[in-house]
């Protein structure tokens, strides 16, 4: 599946991240990041038509909890796992 989620910092402010999440095996991989660019739409909705469009190419679900608003608490698809810890 493909999801965007929001990030920050002090240099870039809000920006997306799109991310693939994976099943087998389990975890994600960055796909891009969306920052905000003056005179283009907000990385919110530059990020959503451009991941909806991907999801749909790749025929796999998308999901965006919060596109309107930046909010790196919003709820994900599935909790992202740490790895096992080598013995």
């Amino acid at each position: 599946m493909v999801e965007a989620l929001w990030d920050g910092d002090t240099v870039h402010d809000w920006f997306v991240l799109l991310v693939a999440v994976l099943d087998d095996p389990a975890g994600e991989g960055h796909l891009a990041t969306v920052y905000h660019s003056p005179g283009k739409p907000p990385p919110g909705t530059a990020a959503a038509d451009a991941d909806r469009h991907l999801a749909e190419y790749l025929g796999v679900p998308f999901h965006f909890a919060s596109p309107d608003v930046p909010d790196n608490d919003a709820p994900r698809w599935r909790t992202p796992q740490d790895p096992p810890e080598e013995p």
